[in-house]
């Protein structure tokens, strides 16, 4: 595995962590409504679910390469277009984030609501789907099979102990309540490139 390819992979799962969404509510909510333990207790779980989704988006995407390389390549071009989906409806969704929703059952621990607001979201599966095909083929070993699964749970749990952190320390928290839109635009601008990079990629494969 290359440098390069490490980069890309950490940059991806970094960009994934940071999109605003239920998850980045759910997160300040506990560690602000209740306390910094809860909030780093919601970031673990979320971690967690994550991972699960990466490793099911690791497996799903081996099997297919082993077994029909047209639904792979099929798979890469639908990849680009929720991509440019993403894109386009992060730059013009004008609704804020609702960071006061204090109805998260009691009766749940802040870990399950972490790991649950992660494993409920369809839409992380087919992020991993769409970004890790990119990055699977044959040759692929099981180091770095390992390391796509890792690094997309280390990095989604270390980014929501930092958002956790400031959330709970007053730094940058009014940002995150209150231009969270411009975070959600700026990372729609950077999904619609990184769409346009994988289609000449693989337009250059192709010729």
């Amino acid at each position: 595995m290359s440098f390069t390819v490490f980069i890309q992979v950490f940059f991806v799962c970094l960009l994934g962590a940071m999109s605003p969404g239920p998850s980045m509510a759910v997160v300040i909510n506990n560690a602000v409504l209740k306390n910094r333990y809860h909030g780093i207790l919601t970031a673990i779980g979320h971690g967690l679910g994550i991972t699960v989704y990466a490793i099911f988006a690791v497996v799903g995407i081996g099997l297919i390469i082993k077994t029909n390389i047209f639904v792979f390549n099929s798979l890469k071009i639908l990849s680009i277009i929720f991509l440019f989906y993403l894109g386009l409806k992060s730059i013009a969704n004008k609704n804020q984030i609702s960071f006061e929703q204090e109805n998260l059952t009691t009766e749940v621990t802040s870990f399950f609501q972490g790991l649950t607001i992660a494993v409920l979201n369809p839409k992380i599966f087919i992020w991993f789907i769409a970004i890790y095909s990119q990055f699977m083929s044959k040759n692929n070993d099981l180091l770095f099979n390992i390391y796509l699964i890792l690094t997309a749970g280390i990095v989604d749990t270390c980014w929501y102990v930092l958002l956790t952190t400031i959330s709970t320390s007053g730094l940058l928290l009014n940002f995150f309540k209150n231009k969270s839109y411009i975070l959600e635009k700026s990372l729609g601008v950077i999904f619609i490139m990184i769409g346009v990079v994988i289609l000449l990629d693989l337009f250059l494969k192709i010729n």
